[in-house]
Order: structure tokens, then sequence, then C-alpha cells
């Protein structure tokens, strides 16, 4: 019998320990790119974090287009972000003036945090970005800035779900008209390192029909620094469909 407590005492004993060494969960990266609403968070204070993805689009009568995409993130404070983002690659233009996931070839902007877990309102963060014309490929492409004015929101409904909308307006890149922006996706944690997520993502011109779309996909985060993703989505009853898939992968420093 004393065998038998002190055998157990010595399992007690290491399982306590080896808690105690295992190493910390990773904290979370917060990416924008796998999915075409914006978070409302931020990266942390002093970090970097480049996001790079392919897109593949299928048109409807267009020749595909295959889309590089490159988001340069750096953590000023703990309420404002720096960013830049390029999109570049083959039939770019078709990219930019078919599809609602495109957003703009060559751009600078801001995140700036103005609400971050109040009791009871959802976080607020303000996205404003500007379309740099240098890789404008025509003199009437340089004419244009393209800014984007957004609101990103996300409630936290449990330690699992939770759920990020957008709106704002949009200069269309290359176009002096305006559009407005909606998109919502309802994210579930799977587990530590793995979050599924489903999307709706629209734009609504003057007088034009909206063009709306459906998506999902999902996160994989290796460590502390690395994240994997995978998206997909369609247009839904738009004259001029396109389908999507993407896949990429983020690292943050430090």
């Amino acid at each position: 019998m004393k065998q038998t407590l002190l055998f157990i005492a010595i399992v007690i004993f290491h399982l306590g320990v080896s808690a105690q060494n295992q190493p910390a969960a990773p904290s979370e990266m917060n990416v924008d790119l796998p999915d075409e609403t914006e978070e409302a968070s931020l990266v942390d204070k002093g970090s970097i974090q480049l996001e790079t993805a392919l897109l593949l689009n299928r048109y409807h009568q267009e020749a595909s287009s295959a889309i590089g995409q490159v988001l340069l993130r750096i953590g000023v404070s703990d309420r404002v972000e720096l960013r830049a983002l390029l999109e570049e690659g083959k039939n770019r233009d078709t990219y930019f003036d078919q599809t609602v996931q495109s957003t703009m070839p060559l751009g600078i902007g801001s995140k700036i945090s103005l609400v971050k877990d109040h009791s009871w309102l959802p976080d607020m963060t303000f996205i404003g970005q500007l379309c740099l014309p240098v890789t404008s490929k025509s003199s009437r492409q340089r004419e244009h800035w393209s800014p984007i004015l957004l609101m990103a929101f996300e409630n936290k409904l449990s330690p699992k779900w939770k759920l990020e909308y957008n709106a704002g307006g949009q200069q269309e890149t290359f176009s002096t008209q305006w559009v407005w922006l909606a998109n919502g996706s309802l994210h579930y944690h799977i587990s530590d390192p793995l979050e599924v997520f489903l999307e709706y993502y629209a734009q609504y011109g003057v007088g034009k029909s909206g063009h709306n779309n459906i998506g999902g996909g999902l996160t994989y985060q290796l460590g502390n620094h690395v994240q994997i993703y995978l998206s997909a989505g369609s247009s839904v009853g738009y004259n001029e469909p396109n389908q999507f898939a993407a896949g990429g992968i983020a690292f943050r420093l430090p």
C-alpha cells in the first residue's frame, strides 16, 4: 500500500513538473489576407508582419488571372498600425475590373484602433488606404489615387466564435466612381492552431446591381511566427461571374 501511494505521488509530481515546463501557447497572429473582411485587430506594437498569397481567378469570358499579393504591417503603437499592399500578376487589370476581392496595385495606409475590449461595444477600427499610381500602365491609370475609407468591427461571441464585419467606401481602381463596401465573416476556432471561416462580401455602386460574393477558408498557425491559409469563393447572381482560390503564408517578427 505504501509503495502504491509513493508511486502515485511520484507520478503526480512528474506531471506537475512537466506541465510547468510546457511552452506557453503561441499568441494569436491576426492575419488580414486569407479573407476579404478586414480584421479589427492590429499587429502588436513593435511587431512586423509580412503576409503573402497567390490568388487565382477564373472569369466567364476573360482569360484567368494569377495575382501575387504582399501585405506588410508594422505595429507603431497599441492603437496604430502602418501597412503597405502590393497586388500584381497575370491579367492584373481584369482582376481589378471584374472582382470584389481586388484592392489596388500598390497602396499605403493605416489601421487605427478606436474601441478595444469594451464591455458591450464591438471592437472598432478605422482603416484608410491610398493607391500609389507608380504601378499604373497608362496615363489614364496614373490619374487615380483610389482611396479606401473603411470601418472594421469585431464581436467575440464566445471563446470559439467571433464575428467580423466591415462597412465603408472605395474609389474604384483606375476610376473616379465610388462604390460602397459591405463584408462579413464568421470564424470558428477549432483548436489553438486551426480556425475556419465563412464570409459574404459585396460592392454596391450608384445605379448598379450589387456585386455579391460568398467564400470560406481556413488558417493554421505554426508556432509564434508563421501562419498558413487557404480560401476560395465565388460571385453570386452577377452578370460577369468569377471564382477564385488563394493560398498563402504569413511571417511575424519578433
